[in-house]
């Protein structure tokens, strides 16, 4: 297949000049990733979105053809393609999507004429191999598209055999549950039978909006001519409209003769980038390609969104830059990236793409302190439920069991926030899923119980963030070292230390009173915290002066890590006023942690008997060490 070799934005612009100068349209620019006044959609996912109203007949513009690259971004609602990302060569969270309009000007048969000629003429794809799909109602409420069929048998050189007719899966499009919609008209190119990935399925049969990858859908036109108003109604627009869409991605590959978007030249400095601090060859690197793509296509997207004013939070728009910025960081932990990277990946994306966006060159010192203030955010705070994910899925497996539980997921969200998405990579990685009903309704049920209204999500983790900023601000106040609190609990049983912060109802406070429910932060302990079964120490901690408690008493009654590098005592306030600045004596329930360290014991013991009495396959699966009892869970297959 004999094609021009053009850079990418070279066919961007040659989409762009096509329309500008063969066919009469005004160049738009793109509009912002942000939609402006549609409440009904997180993010600009299609290249209509910012002409909603024109189509509507509520906006006039003072033309009636447009052309341009929209940016889009796809990660929620109706269109949402996170979950493939990484794991093909043709889906992204952020792309380009190249587009002409009609607002009540020409319609199909100028639409598909000028189509076919851009594709064939200007770009040289092989007539032989296009195909066109038209709309044809199974339900036969909607009339078919001859109009549009016909028009395709008229272009010169087109197989009149090659229009098939599909429903509205297919062919009937619309860019939310309501809104302006109608049939559309699919390209589709035969890549040739050497693509097809099925070809050891028995029966199987290559064939258009079929499931093998011979056949790839490369352009959409759209006919507007409905407005969706409920799921059973629509109504006819004022005028009938055009609205086409091509991600220039699919597009680059094709006619730079790739198989895959991340090979073409969108996405080549980015990969050279992360090669050059991996230090794999180009073999080496597509031997495992997806965290490479994952982190190329993330990269992107975040580059893009902090641009456009998005930048890390824990709601809504912010929360996806979040998560992706934690995604593609927990993907270059894969490939051995341990140090914030993505602001020289950044680099490479507004190097590509600065010229024809320049907001991105504009917002370039915004965008790599961003990232790189989110990559060391992401270290402290996900670094503790990572390592609780890979403790709760080895034991999942231990038991036989393969969903982990929504619940036990929510709980890694709300106190290291770590997200859904990367809980549910790493469980798959496994062989595993994750109950996200589960993790909903938990997520519901904190909502309700934290008063109904406190927007969380789906990110959680406030917790985590509060206490990995605590930590930040003590270590350069020279309050804490580089490794944060000194945690001991094989050493003393009693510490000493100023009270370096107090925490009530999840907000940081000055000072505590009696009976308050209270954290404390101090510089070093000796308590253990809750792991591999054994329960967290209590006892107390009291204010120390001249070698005597005295003043104020916290009866510490758990322990927990909420970020990376910080371990908080939780008790309740006995008596007292216990102060931000105090001295503090800690000291752990001597009797109880002797009854632990007991029932400890006896777990190894009764594991050694069990494997001397069953046999050596008798494995632990889990277990619960506590002062008074413990419990000893194994695997034995008879």
């Amino acid at each position: 297949m004999t094609r021009k070799k053009l850079t990418g934005a070279e066919i961007r612009q040659s989409f762009i000049d096509f329309f500008v100068n063969e066919a009469g349209h005004t160049f738009v620019p793109s509009s912002s990733l942000v939609p402006g006044g549609d409440a009904t959609l997180l993010f600009t996912n299609a290249g209509m979105v910012q002409f909603k109203d024109v189509f509507l007949g509520t906006d006039k513009r003072p033309y009636t053809r447009a052309v341009n690259s929209q940016k889009c971004m796809r990660v929620a609602g109706k269109h949402n393609d996170l979950e493939d990302v990484g794991r093909d060569d043709t889906h992204h969270t952020f792309f380009e999507m190249l587009g002409n309009w009609s607002f009540g000007d020409y319609y199909k048969k100028e639409a598909i004429a000028w189509a076919w000629r851009l594709l064939t003429e200007v770009w040289g794809l092989p007539k032989e191999r296009l195909w066109a799909t038209c709309f044809k109602d199974e339900k036969g409420e909607i009339p078919t598209d001859e109009e549009a069929a016909e028009h395709w048998r008229a272009q010169p050189g087109f197989n009149p055999d090659h229009v098939l007719f599909f429903g509205r899966k297919e062919n009937f499009w619309e860019m939310a549950d309501t809104g302006p919609c109608g049939p559309c008209s699919e390209i589709h190119l035969d890549l040739g039978p050497e693509h097809c990935d099925k070809q050891e399925v028995e029966g199987h049969v290559c064939r258009v909006n079929g499931d093998c990858a011979r056949f790839l859908e490369l352009w959409n036109l759209v006919f507007m001519q409905y407005n969706r108003t409920s799921e059973t109604h629509l109504d006819p627009l004022p005028a009938t409209h055009v609205d086409t869409g091509m991600g220039l991605e699919r597009i680059v590959a094709v006619l730079q003769g790739v198989d895959s978007n991340y090979k073409t030249d969108l996405f080549k400095p980015t990969l050279d980038v992360l090669r050059s601090l991996t230090g794999d060859s180009e073999e080496e690197m597509y031997a495992n390609f997806t965290p490479y793509r994952v982190i190329a296509d993330h990269g992107r997207a975040a580059t893009f969104l902090i641009a456009d004013g998005v930048v890390p939070g824990n709601t809504g728009r912010n929360y996806v830059c979040r998560m992706i910025i934690r995604r593609a960081a927990r993907f270059g932990s894969k490939l051995g990236l341990h140090e914030p990277f993505l602001a020289q990946v950044a680099e490479a994306v507004i190097q590509t793409y600065g010229e024809f966006y320049p907001e991105l060159v504009e917002n370039r010192a915004a965008i790599l302190d961003n990232l790189t203030r989110e990559e060391r955010r992401f270290a402290r705070t996900v670094e503790g439920g990572l390592a609780h994910l890979d403790d709760l899925l080895e034991k999942m497996q231990a038991r036989g069991e393969k969903v982990l539980d929504g619940a036990a997921a929510f709980d890694l969200y709300a106190t290291y926030g770590l997200p859904l998405e990367i809980t549910r990579d790493v469980a798959r990685e496994q062989g595993l899923d994750v109950d996200e009903v589960g993790f909903r309704a938990a997520m519901e049920e904190h909502r309700l119980a934290s008063g109904g209204g406190k927007a969380m999500g789906p990110l959680g983790g406030e917790d985590a963030e509060m206490y990995a900023s605590l930590l930040e601000d003590l270590q350069k106040a020279g309050k804490l070292g580089p490794e944060g609190v000194e945690h001991n609990p094989y050493g003393d049983l009693e510490t000493e230390g100023e009270v370096l912060a107090l925490v009530v109802d999840g907000e940081p406070v000055s000072e505590a009173h009696a009976g308050d429910r209270v954290e404390v932060l101090l510089p070093r302990t000796g308590f253990y915290v809750e792991s591999g079964g054994q329960v967290s120490d209590t006892g107390y901690i009291v204010s120390f002066s001249s070698g005597s408690g005295e003043g104020w008493k916290i009866r510490v009654t758990d322990m927990r890590k909420p970020a990376a590098g910080v371990v908080v005592h939780v008790g309740e306030v006995v008596e007292g006023i216990p102060r931000v600045g105090d001295a503090a004596l800690a000291s752990v329930d001597r009797e109880r942690r002797h009854d632990i360290m007991r029932n400890h014991t006896a777990t190894h013991l009764l594991h050694r008997e069990l494997r001397a009495v069953l046999g050596e396959h008798a494995r632990q699966a889990g277990s619960l060490v506590a002062p008074d009892r413990l419990r000893f869970d194994f695997t034995h297959p008879e």
